[in-house]
C-alpha cells in the first residue's frame, strides 16, 4: 500500500464528522431560515381613504379577512375624483396576485372596461359605496348602503324639525354618482306624506364641495323662508355646512347631511349640522370580504346586499363595530 494514501484514510472519519455536524446544524436552522408563506391577498380600493367611513370599511374588511387567513391590500387615490389613479391601483393589485377586488368606484361607467375584463376571467369583483353599472352575476356583486332609506330617514327627520311645514331643498344631486339620485328619490317620495312641506329646489352637485356651497348660498338668498336642506352626499353636506355658517348665522335652516365621511362626525358633534344619515362602514367592509371569500371558495358570488342606513344625531353619533 503506498504510503501517500494513509493520510487520506485517516482524514476520512474526521471529514464525515464535520459534514455530519454541518448537515445537522442546517436541519436545525432550516425552520428559522425558511420564509413563512404569505397569506393570499384581497385588494380593497375605495374612492379615497382617510375618512371615517372608509376607515370603518377598512377595519371591517381586516376583521373578516383575518378570520379566513387572508390579508387586505388597501390603497386608494388621494382625491375622490381621480378615476385614472383608482384604475391604476386596482389593475396593479390584480397583476401582483390579488385573488379578488373590492372596489368603491369613483365613476361606475369609468371602471366598466376594467370590471368587464376581470369578470370575463372569472375574477371576483365586489362593489361597495355604489352599485355597478353592469348586471351582477357569479363574478360581480355589491355590498352597499340602502340608498333609498337615506332619503326616507332624512325626510322623517326634516318633517320632525320643521313641524311638517315650510320650504325645503335638496343639494348635491350628481348623475355620475347614482346613489345621490336614489337618495333624492327616496326623500321626495317620503316627504310627500307631509303635504305642508314644499320642495322648492333640487340642486345639482359634484364630488367637489364648492358647487354645493354655491348652490346653498343661492338657495338661502332665493328662498328666505327655507326651513331645511337635505344634502345627499358627504361633499354636498360639507359645502352646504360651510355656506350656512356664513349666510345663516342664526341656524334657521336645519341641515340633514349624508355619510359619516370627511370630518362630518366631528361637525355633528360640534352642532354644525342637525343630523347625519349614514351606513355602517364596518359592516359593509366585513360583508364585502365575506362575499369575496365565497367566490374564492369556487362558488358564485352572493346576490347584492344592502346595509340599512341610520340617523345619527347628537344623542347617537357612533356605530357599533359589528359584522
Amino acid at each position: 500500500m503506498p504510503m501517500d494514501t494513509y493520510p487520506n484514510r485517516a482524514a476520512r472519519p474526521l471529514t464525515a464528522i464535520v459534514l455530519g455536524a454541518i448537515v445537522g446544524c442546517s436541519l436545525t436552522l432550516y425552520p428559522a431560515l425558511r420564509k413563512a408563506p404569505t397569506a393570499p391577498v384581497i385588494a380593497f380600493v375605495p374612492r379615497t381613504s382617510g375618512t371615517n367611513f372608509t376607515e370603518d370599511m377598512h377595519r371591517g374588511a381586516e376583521a373578516a379577512a383575518k378570520t379566513a387567513g387572508y390579508q387586505i391590500y388597501w390603497n386608494a387615490p388621494t382625491r375622490e375624483d381621480d378615476l385614472d389613479r383608482q384604475i391604476a391601483i386596482a389593475e396593479k393589485a390584480v397583476q401582483r396576485g390579488a385573488k379578488a377586488l373590492i372596489l368603491g368606484p369613483t365613476n361606475i361607467w369609468g371602471v366598466t372596461t376594467m370590471v368587464n375584463s376581470l369578470v370575463a376571467k372569472k375574477f371576483p369583483v365586489i362593489f361597495v359605496q355604489t352599485v355597478p353599472a353592469e348586471p351582477t352575476g357569479p363574478y360581480l356583486t355589491s355590498v352597499t348602503p340602502d340608498q333609498v332609506q337615506f332619503g326616507v330617514l332624512a325626510a322623517q327627520r326634516i318633517a320632525q324639525a320643521t313641524g311638517g311645514t315650510g320650504q325645503v331643498a335638496i343639494v348635491g344631486i350628481d348623475r355620475g354618482t347614482p346613489e345621490t339620485l336614489s337618495r333624492a328619490h327616496g326623500f321626495t317620495q317620503a316627504i310627500a306624506a307631509d303635504p305642508g312641506i314644499e320642495i322648492v329646489a333640487q340642486s345639482p352637485g359634484a364630488v367637489q364641495t364648492l358647487e354645493a356651497e354655491q348652490s346653498t348660498r343661492e338657495l338661502v338668498h332665493s328662498f328666505p323662508r327655507l326651513r331645511a336642506i337635505f344634502a345627499v352626499s358627504a361633499n354636498a353636506t360639507q359645502g352646504a355646512m360651510v355656506a350656512l355658517e356664513d349666510v345663516d348665522p342664526r341656524h334657521a335652516v336645519a341641515l340633514v347631511g349624508s355619510d359619516r365621511d370627511l370630518f362630518l362626525a366631528d361637525n355633528l358633534h360640534d352642532r354644525k349640522l342637525d343630523s347625519l344619515v349614514a351606513a355602517n362602514g364596518y359592516r359593509i367592509g366585513y360583508l364585502a370580504v365575506q362575499a369575496a371569500l365565497v367566490g374564492l371558495g369556487g362558488h358564485p358570488l352572493p346576490p347584492p346586499q344592502h346595509v340599512g342606513a341610520e340617523l345619527l344625531t347628537q344623542a347617537n353619533q357612533e356605530f357599533s363595530e359589528r359584522p
